[in-house]
Parts: C-alpha cells; sequence; structure tokens
C-alpha cells in the first residue's frame, strides 16, 4: 500500500513538474492588475467582437485563450506578445488569413479550431518553435509550401475538412515526423 501511495506521489508530482506552471487569469479577475506581472490570460467566452485595446498592455503573455468569442480577424496590434507560447481563438468567425501570427515567434501551440479561414499565411514557415497546429473545420484546401521548414512541428489537425487522398499522402509522407490527423479522404477532384 505505501509503495502504491509513493508510486502516485511520484507520478503526480511529475506531472506538475511537466505542465506549464503558468497561472490563468480570467479577463474579469485582472482589470487593476499590474499588466507586467500576468503571463497568461484566459479571456474565452466573452462575446467580444474585437480585441480590447486594454489587452494589448499585457505584453508579457505566454498564454492567451480568446476561444468561443465573436472575433472576426486578429488584429496586428497582436503583435505585441513577442513572448506569447499558446493562442487559443477557436471558435470564433475568423475569416481572413491571420497574419499577425507570424509576428509572434514564440508560438507552439495555434489554435484556430472552427473558424471560417481558408488558407494559412507562408510566413508561417518563420514560427520554427510551432508544435502543434490545430485548423480543425475551416474550410482550408491547400497549404502553403512554407509549413515543411516547421522542424519542431508534432501535429496538425485538420479533421472535419474535406481532402482527398493526394492532399493527405503528399502532407504525410512530406512530413512524417508530424501526427496529422485527418478524416477519411473525400472522393473529390484534387
Amino acid at each position: 500500500m505505501k509503495l502504491l501511495l509513493v508510486l502516485t506521489f511520484l507520478y503526480i508530482s511529475n506531472l506538475a513538474f511537466t505542465q506549464d506552471s503558468l497561472r490563468i487569469y480570467r479577463w474579469e479577475s485582472i482589470q487593476k492588475a499590474n499588466p507586467d506581472t500576468i503571463y497568461a490570460i484566459d479571456a474565452s467566452k466573452l462575446k467580444w467582437d474585437q480585441i480590447p485595446e486594454k489587452l494589448y498592455a499585457f505584453k508579457n503573455l505566454k498564454y492567451l485563450n480568446v476561444s468561443k468569442n465573436k472575433l472576426k480577424e486578429l488584429p496586428l496590434e497582436m503583435n505585441v506578445f513577442k513572448s506569447l507560447k499558446t493562442l487559443d481563438v477557436t471558435k470564433n468567425e475568423i475569416a481572413e488569413s491571420p497574419i499577425v501570427i507570424c509576428q509572434l515567434p514564440k508560438l507552439q501551440r495555434l489554435h484556430l479550431a472552427r473558424n471560417k479561414i481558408s488558407s494559412l499565411p507562408a510566413c508561417i514557415g518563420y514560427l520554427t518553435d510551432l508544435k502543434i497546429l490545430d485548423i480543425w473545420d475551416n474550410p482550408i484546401g491547400t497549404l502553403p509550401e512554407e509549413i515543411s521548414n516547421l522542424k519542431k512541428l508534432e501535429a496538425v489537425d485538420m479533421r472535419a475538412i474535406m481532402l482527398g487522398p493526394h492532399f493527405q499522402q503528399k502532407w504525410q509522407e512530406g512530413m512524417p515526423q508530424v501526427k496529422w490527423y485527418f478524416d477519411p479522404p473525400c472522393h473529390c477532384v484534387e
């Protein structure tokens, strides 16, 4: 029994040290906080149709979640987040290719799922630390060739997108170190 408790403790301790230890603050709770002391913000489900100016004061962010809002674009002013490692804009109304992501050099996790994005900018190839690219359920038909420059890329989620077998095979064979998540290929014209 003691051995089981010790093993359980070691397992939980190991999980705690391997996860990012940032404290994530809800947007509502940091309105009077010193922006230099906040590194992670959850501003999800706030019905924002644009990013508020006040958010740009939090220049030291490493994590930003603005998922489940009504954003139609990611403004260029977001380029102030030079330390950002995780950006989650899942389930918004973004249609334009979010060019500002290319100005976030430390991005490791980019979640763009469930938007209306039809293409990614070629400059995504500059995100050399990118590990996770989640573009699930967007009307994307092609990927920029520059994605092949992303040597640290571990996973790309493209489920819920109608893609033919040649597209899927091209990327799986071209980047075999990446775990590609596709739905079964469609029988569509490629």
